[in-house]
Order: C-alpha cells, then structure tokens, then sequence
C-alpha cells in the first residue's frame, strides 16, 4: 500500500470510529475516555493506524455495528433509565446469582452487549422478554412480580 491508499484507510478508520461514537451515544468526556482506554490516546489525530484498528475492535466489542439498523426508527436510541430500573429489579426478583456481573453476562448472551449502558431500545426489549420467561419459570407472575400459587 502506497502512503495515499494509507491515508485514505486511516480517513476510513476516523470516519468509522466517529460513526461508532454515534450509534454508541458517547458524549466527548466518555468517547475521549473509550479511545484512552482501547488505544492509549484520547484523540483518533494523535493515533497510528494499529491504534485506530483497535478503537475500532472495542467499539465493535461494544455493541458497534457498521451493519444498517433494521430497527424501527424509534428503537434505535439508547435504553430508558426507567428500562433498565425494570430490568435490574426483574434480575433481583427472580436470578439465583444477583449480582451485577451475573446480569451483565446475561445482557452480553441476550443482546451482545459488554454492559447494561449499551443496550439499545431494542435490545433492552430483549432481555426485558428473556427476563419475563425467567420470572415465569422462576414461579413470579412477570406483571405483578408476586409469586404464582401452583
């Protein structure tokens, strides 16, 4: 690759990141701290391709996706604080582990996310589901949150 084929990836990669940052709805305080903690630099100006390429791997790790959305538009945005209240009291009712690593690696198998603070709308309406079908095996009716007499 020649030093104009390297300058445009690494203009791709930028773009790429800036997309990510986004779609993920980082703030800057939150993005600068991301890029700090996946490349070492808190600026995609200051990085080197190799850095770009692994801002890129987090953020895909993250949740990122380059792939178009076939979501409704009005599921695109983040979760609802009120969501994922909903889900962490629904974890605490019925989950044998509560704890939150235990709920994080439940979101990660469900939605694909690394973290509650990634899930989407959408995604959020996933695990809320997966959870409903755990407090219903669980013995809780999912809409009251008391136990089932059977």
């Amino acid at each position: 690759m020649g030093p104009a084929e390297n300058e445009n990836r690494r203009k791709k990669l930028i773009q790429l990141i800036h997309v990510g940052k986004a779609k993920m709805a980082l703030g800057d305080d939150a993005y600068r701290a991301f890029l700090e903690g996946a490349a070492g630099k808190s600026s995609c100006a200051d990085m080197s391709e190799r850095q770009l390429e692994a801002a890129l791997r987090a953020m895909r790790r993250n949740g990122f996706s380059q792939l178009p959305n076939r979501v409704k538009p009005e599921e695109q945005g983040m979760a609802s604080p009120g969501q994922l209240e909903y889900i962490k009291g629904m974890w605490q009712k019925c989950a044998r582990n509560k704890s939150d690593a235990a709920l994080s690696a439940f979101a990660s198998r469900i939605a694909g996310v690394k973290s509650l603070r990634f899930l989407t709308i959408h995604t959020a309406q996933k695990v809320i589901l997966a959870l409903r079908d755990m407090m219903a095996k669980a013995g809780f009716d999912p809409d009251t949150s008391e136990a089932l007499d059977g």
